[in-house]
């Protein structure tokens, strides 16, 4: 490794004069920790480094190190230097599924060639063969993925040169965007859109960085039965046949998701929740709202303005066109399924849990017209949450030991209207939930988890 390893002696070889500014300050930081991570490294003698997303080794980490000092002289400059360091990491301590495992992380590179997908599999044609896109002021890039065996997280670095706006903050500590998205499955026919959050927080007012979690359960219906029927419905005049749950499967089918793919991705707009909405004077605030009567509150309510979404007054938001091609694989240990198949005398129970290393997701079985939630607790007692991923079932398992899960399915509106309060008691009443839930569930089961 270069020995001129201090800022000082840097200023020294070039013998410049710096400006106070705190991007550089920042970014040589990050420079000087990664400095240090490798040698510390080099001394313990790792046969093997994981690949970084800008700089490969300590040799090249001080090149960077002058590269920064260089460009001090030149804010221009210094504006294109990516910043160092992992965002999964740098977002764990706010991210709903916790840390996610780096062993198991493949970092994407800053660029890529026609033939370097991992899986093999060839790339739309057009499609820009880069992790990093700019459209008008604003970069995305992608920066890291993890696959398990329930959904794709993907690290994302939004940069805005004109900056952002206050973004609203979470109870969590978090801020989020949202980006509205097609997306281009290669075991799929066709495309989807979604609207996919990301998860994450603003590093500076030009910066947000965070994760964006798809579930495999978004992905993986297969609807051309349904459009199919829709097409002969339509072409016979004939009314189109309402999707009940009896009949649901009957249109719908479902995708194999394989354990590597490629995903076609392009966001066409970016959405964040402004901190301080400048709604309409007719707009009513919480307050305001809390101090009306019913009959008051109800007539407000039919009365009060429609926006859309996005809408000016509450978002910030940019379209344009961001397109990726990113390969997915998950590892040979990227999790499993424990089948239970237990039914209970009124065929309430449950068919299986799938575990990664941050999640673990409920299979529940209930009859046709049954209303039930099922609810886990890991093995002190304690209820495991659902993640930030629309799906209740989608649990997080960081910090709790989950060698022995106790599951417990309930009538829904029980549990909504009663039973999820004593989750949440601030004090410790004759019974623990746990207990509440003994009593008064519809089926229970405890699952042993170690292999």
């Amino acid at each position: 490794m270069n020995k001129y390893s201090s800022e000082k002696q840097w200023k020294e070889i070039l013998g410049a004069t710096f400006r106070e500014n705190k991007v550089i300050d920042r970014r040589m930081e990050e420079a000087y920790t990664q400095l240090r991570k490798e040698s510390r490294l080099a001394a313990k003698k790792k046969k093997s480094v994981r690949r970084r997303i800008v700089i490969g080794t300590g040799s090249a980490a001080a090149v960077f190190v002058m590269m920064i000092l260089l460009c001090a002289m030149n804010p221009v400059l210094a504006s294109e230097i990516p910043i160092l360091g992992d965002v999964f990491e740098k977002v764990a301590d706010i991210f709903s599924f916790g840390k996610l495992p780096e062993e198991e992380t493949t970092v994407f590179p800053v660029g890529r060639d026609e033939a370097d997908s991992p899986t093999g599999a060839e790339e739309e044609p057009g499609m820009e063969k880069s992790y990093s896109q700019k459209d008008g002021d604003v970069t995305i890039t992608l920066t890291e993925e993890y696959a398990s065996n329930q959904a794709v997280y993907i690290g994302v670095c939004v940069e805005s040169e004109k900056g952002f706006p206050a973004i609203a903050v979470y109870t969590d500590g978090s801020q989020n965007l949202k980006v509205e998205t097609v997306e281009e499955y290669s075991f799929r026919e066709d495309s989807i859109t979604s609207l996919r959050n990301i998860e994450g927080r603003l590093e500076n007012e030009h910066t947000f960085i965070g994760i964006m979690r798809i579930d495999y359960s978004e992905i993986n219906v297969d609807e051309r039965k349904f459009r199919e029927m829709v097409k002969e419905a339509e072409e016979a005049g004939a009314p189109v046949p309402a999707v009940t749950d009896e009949n649901y499967l009957q249109y719908m089918d479902y995708y194999e998701i394989p354990s590597s793919f490629d995903l076609a991705l392009e966001v066409t707009q970016i959405i964040g929740d402004l901190a301080d909405p400048l709604l309409p004077k007719e707009t009513k605030s919480q307050q305001e709202l809390e101090q009306m009567s019913d009959e008051e509150w109800e007539a407000y309510m039919k009365s009060k303005p429609q926006f859309a979404f996005p809408n000016d007054y509450e978002n910030w938001y940019q379209k344009g066109s961001w397109k990726f091609a990113v390969a997915i694989a998950q590892r040979e240990n990227a999790g499993r399924v424990i089948e239970i198949n237990e039914v209970g005398e009124i065929g309430i129970g449950m068919e299986s849990i799938e575990l990664s290393a941050v999640e673990m997701t409920l299979h529940p079985i209930e009859p046709a017209g049954a209303d039930t939630f099922a609810v886990a607790l890991d093995a002190d007692g304690n209820k495991l949450e659902s993640g930030n991923s629309g799906n209740a079932y989608v649990l997080a398992t960081a910090g709790h030991d989950i060698s022995t899960v106790y599951i417990y399915v309930c009538d829904y509106m029980e549990y909504m209207d009663e039973l999820k309060g004593y989750a949440y008691a601030t004090e410790q009443g004759e019974k623990s939930f746990q207990e509440i839930l003994e009593e008064r569930a519809l089926f229970r089961t405890v699952v042993n988890t170690v292999e």
